[in-house]
């Protein structure tokens, strides 16, 4: 027992390593299509030249064709991994440059025994975005989380990036979020406000661009009839409010869309009261009772959706389109953190219940909500999993991207909390949409006061108040 038990001791610290030629073997499993393409190549070169030639041309052709013809879906399935392999096999995640790299930020670490230096492992990248690459790292026996976030902007000055962030993985792998660049270097301009109902599809309601300067588009009907928006505080948020609120602005005009306003802060959202006939609530007592005027606003609102409710089973129909009979009745509550964290639990507990009820039952009778929040914290927003579309903007926390987008959210690259705290980023963020499988950065269009009250004037026909009073 003893002379077997000093034979493993001695196997286990052998001063040898491995062969070159079962280092090259794993190379090859781990890395099997950096082996099976170039071999096919050049086996078909030698076999049959004209048919691989042929091969070789059809595919770069039908790449072309993919890349004018339908750059949306191109975008999303084909560009990432060209830009991987690209990135991967070209730039500072192989080989020796690799290795100089790990070597000039002392990523790398010394075998005892053996002699031999080694270095933390590139498993795979991700590059769903142009500007972000998500980078897969199998650590070095002894290195942890803390080894690498520690060595994190010297490691974004090699690599010449923005920012490096880091996150842990499953089975002591370690994720790190390349930031190469920020796509937003200039302000979006406010949504033109259509001229007719008719021009209008609330389903499709422009409110910006993404990295690739393609337009975002949110839909305020059906499943997505419902948007949670989280950020710190002066991170743009109210540009991804007011951005819908002007393209529908000729549906609330002609009394399509109704609005309902919470507004905690007294500030941005007042500027609406001219167009919306009493529905606006800023947690103002009341002198003799000492209530507020949020909880009579929602129960007025609860009511408007259970009305709509008994219309529609006494009419036997499951759902109507929007029209003057059954308008889309938006209500807009913003920072709905400040009104639960500094309000009575029981209070807190009527507006959780509130939202709730809303998110559970409001889609089929045009029911929809605009909710904005500088803490995205379960405690704060416990009906946050009942919203399918959310935005994450700048956050102080690298656990929270991940609170408001799902799990594994800042890992597949969704950085919010890297986001610089200046305002010509305002408005920049990670949106996740039920009908897509990760977030992507996005910018919402900038609605200045003036634009604001542009709308109003539209919807109401008269001058805003705040423009007469700057004119006397």
């Amino acid at each position: 027992m003893s002379k077997r038990n000093n034979t493993n001791v001695n196997v286990a610290g052998s001063k040898r390593s491995a062969g070159v030629e079962w280092r090259a073997l794993r190379w090859s499993a781990r890395h099997p299509e950096m082996v099976t393409i170039p071999t096919a190549l050049a086996a078909g070169a030698v076999v049959a030249p004209t048919i691989t030639a042929s091969v070789v041309g059809g595919v770069l052709t039908g790449l072309g064709v993919h890349y004018r013809a339908h750059p949306d879906t191109f975008d999303v399935h084909v560009a990432p991994v060209l830009r991987a392999l690209r990135r991967r096999w070209t730039q500072d995640y192989v080989g020796v440059r690799w290795r100089d790299l790990c070597d000039s930020v002392g990523l790398d670490k010394e075998h005892r025994r053996k002699g031999i230096v080694q270095y933390p492992r590139v498993v795979s990248i991700r590059c769903r975005s142009q500007h972000v690459d998500v980078v897969h790292l199998a650590p070095v026996r002894g290195q942890s989380l803390r080894t690498f976030t520690e060595r994190g902007e010297q490691i974004a000055a090699s690599l010449r990036v923005e920012r490096v962030a880091f996150e842990p993985l499953q089975r002591g792998r370690i994720a790190m979020i390349v930031q190469r660049s920020m796509p937003f270097t200039e302000t979006i301009p406010a949504p033109e406000m259509p001229q007719d109902s008719r021009e209008v599809d609330p389903a499709r309601l422009y409110v910006g661009e993404d990295e690739f300067g393609q337009p975002v588009y949110l839909s305020l009907v059906g499943k997505q009839s419902f948007l949670l928006i989280g950020g710190a505080t002066g991170s743009g948020k109210n540009s991804w409010v007011f951005a819908p609120l002007r393209s529908l602005a000729p549906m609330i005009r002609d009394g399509l869309v109704k609005l309902w306003v919470i507004d905690p802060k007294k500030l941005e959202f007042k500027q609406l009261v001219p167009m919306l006939g009493g529905r606006y609530a800023d947690g103002t007592k009341d002198e003799d009772t000492g209530d507020t005027d949020i909880p009579p606003l929602m129960e007025r609102y609860i009511a408007d959706m259970e009305d709509t409710q008994m219309r529609m089973s006494r009419m036997g129909v499951r759902e109507a389109p929007i029209s003057k009979e059954f308008p889309l009745n938006l209500m807009i509550v913003d920072e709905v953190a400040s009104l639960t964290a500094f309000t009575t639990s029981l209070e807190a507990g009527h507006i959780n219940a509130f939202i709730s009820k809303v998110v559970s039952m409001g889609r089929t009778t045009h029911h929809a909500m605009i909710i904005t929040s500088v803490d995205p914290n379960k405690d704060v927003l416990p009906f946050r999993d009942l919203i399918p579309n959310k935005i994450c903007l700048r956050v102080n926390s690298a656990t929270q991207p991940d609170m408001l987008l799902g799990e594994g959210a800042r890992e597949n690259g969704a950085i919010a909390d890297q986001i610089p705290a200046t305002e010509e980023f305002d408005g920049v963020g990670y949106l996740k949409q039920e009908t897509k499988k990760s977030a992507r950065m996005v910018r919402a269009a900038y609605t200045s006061s003036t634009d604001v009250h542009e709308l109003v004037e539209f919807v109401t026909g008269r001058p805003h108040p705040d423009r007469r009073l700057r004119a006397a």
